[in-house]
């Protein structure tokens, strides 16, 4: 699936990914057609179909169906997998106290979040009567409600800071094999 491919390794390069893409998709779907041509002349397996409230034998010219792009559910819901890694990270994966049972995780809040942009980006679909841009409605609504709950914990810095167990891991990496190389490099000139 694509979730298993995508993976985002840390809260702050998951923001900007965000951000790029609400900025993204606000231009193409206000400022050019582009949006509008790709989500109703071509057939692919890369968006999601419903039809649309109110429109039917008597839509008026306009395209019968709501559409939500596979960049609408993927990127968000990489997203929401990085909360649930930052959970694991806090022990908050579950088993924990009473106290922590009521507190709501990342991972719920994220996908509350999720859910919430879901259905604004549907009513404005619905009052407005034209295709709205997913994310702009899903992107505020997701990093703001992991910001708030962060915030509202004291653990803003450690939210922002976060790095996936992968990233520390490929990090490590990464820098052992600089430092064989430039021992090697070392070597070289020694000899």
């Amino acid at each position: 699936t694509s979730l298993g491919v995508l993976a985002l390794e840390s809260f702050a390069a998951a923001a900007a990914l965000l951000l790029g893409l609400f900025c993204y998709d606000a231009f193409f779907v206000f400022k050019s057609d582009v949006m509008l041509t790709v989500a109703t002349q071509i057939e692919a397996p890369a968006k999601f179909l419903w039809a649309a409230v109110g429109a039917g034998a008597d839509a008026g010219g306009r395209y019968p169906f709501s559409v939500l792009g596979l960049g609408d559910v993927v990127v968000p819901g990489a997203f929401v997998g990085l909360l649930r890694e930052l959970d694991k990270e806090q022990g908050r994966a579950g088993g924990g106290s009473v106290e922590e049972a009521r507190e709501a995780s990342y991972f719920q809040v994220g996908l509350g979040a999720y859910a919430a942009g879901l259905l604004s980006t549907f009513a404005a679909n619905y009052l407005t009567k034209s295709g709205q841009p997913a994310l702009v409605y899903i992107v505020p609504s997701l990093l703001l409600s992991a910001v708030a709950t962060a915030a509202s914990r004291g653990e803003l810095p450690s939210l922002l800071e976060f790095e996936s167990p992968r990233a520390a891991a490929a990090k490590a990496s990464r820098d052992a094999w600089r430092e064989e190389k430039k021992r090697e490099r070392e070597e070289k000139r020694r000899t």
